[in-house]
């Protein structure tokens, strides 16, 4: 029941909105999934890394003392944001847009959950590959100096830094990547839209700097804008057989990076180390 009213739902949204015309789902569509989920989720971040509020929620902050955003950060941030989202996005998006449409996909009878979950394996390891392999080569001396250097001005990021960077990391880090899994299995348009929303959702929070309940971790990200030299991909592979997240695995952040139920923070069930030694150190003191 619930599958023939997706399949009817989806159908009247291809036929009214786009006219079957593969395109425009890929240029008019595909910007509105990742405009709409970068700006929805980024100000929800936005909002509490410039107000403080809800004052709860400041207690999941990974990187301590929480310091409000500053007008300065606050306007760079967002001006070369909306520059990478316009002057970079909308002509690289139209190529792609092309590309895809050259490359045909099918649009109609939507695929089944096996077709969908190992597609988005698929993505996954292809995009691991792209990014990982960019990544690393930004921070190759001349182009770290020239290029991913303004992304890392951030040493402890906020979601909405994910997009602030110079316009050619944009391009062959963020973007180029994620085009890749669609590009090469010619995935079915329903699947395409949920990845792209689903990387733009995890990038947010990635770099929200942010590790809630019941969420995705963000330690993994956070941990190489801390150190730099660790965790270039995004879910581990590729950092495990080159040996670029070794610190990392011993490092406390490697054992709060998990998905946890508690309302309590992370920080408090994985406690550093110097504060486990205090308290060990005031306890003893109380037994003496």
């Amino acid at each position: 029941m619930f599958a023939d009213w997706l399949q009817y739902r989806w159908d009247l949204l291809i036929t009214t909105w786009f006219g079957n015309n593969l395109f425009a789902m890929n240029f008019y569509g595909t910007l509105a999934i990742v405009y709409c989920m970068f700006w929805t989720v980024g100000l929800f971040y936005l909002f509490v890394d410039t107000t403080g509020r809800p004052s709860f929620l400041l207690k999941y902050k990974i990187q301590e003392p929480y310091t409000p955003m500053t007008k300065s950060e606050f306007m760079d941030m967002i001006g070369q944001v909306v520059y990478n989202q316009t002057v970079v996005m909308l002509p690289l998006f139209y190529l792609l847009a092309r590309a895809l449409e050259w490359r045909q996909f099918p649009t109609g009878q939507l695929p089944s959950l096996a077709r969908i979950v190992t597609e988005a394996i698929g993505y996954l390891v292809l995009y691991e590959i792209g990014f990982y392999y960019t990544h690393r080569l930004l921070h190759y001396g001349p182009l770290y100096r020239l290029i991913h250097k303004r992304h890392h001005r951030w040493q402890a990021p906020v979601a909405m830094s994910s997009f602030y960077c110079h316009p050619v990391e944009h391009v062959i880090s963020n973007i180029m990547p994620v085009f890749i899994g669609p590009f090469v299995l010619g995935s079915h348009l329903f699947i395409q839209w949920g990845w792209y929303g689903a990387v733009i959702f995890v990038t947010l929070a990635h770099h929200s700097g942010y590790h809630f309940p019941c969420m995705i971790s963000s330690e993994y990200h956070d941990y190489h804008h801390l150190k730099f030299n660790q965790n270039f991909g995004t879910f581990g592979l590729l950092d495990w057989i080159h040996g670029t997240n070794n610190e990392f695995y011993k490092s406390i952040a490697y054992k709060r990076h998990r998905v946890f139920m508690s309302c309590q923070p992370i920080k408090q069930l994985y406690p550093d180390e110097s504060q486990n030694i205090s308290s060990n150190n005031n306890n003893n003191v109380k037994n003496k």
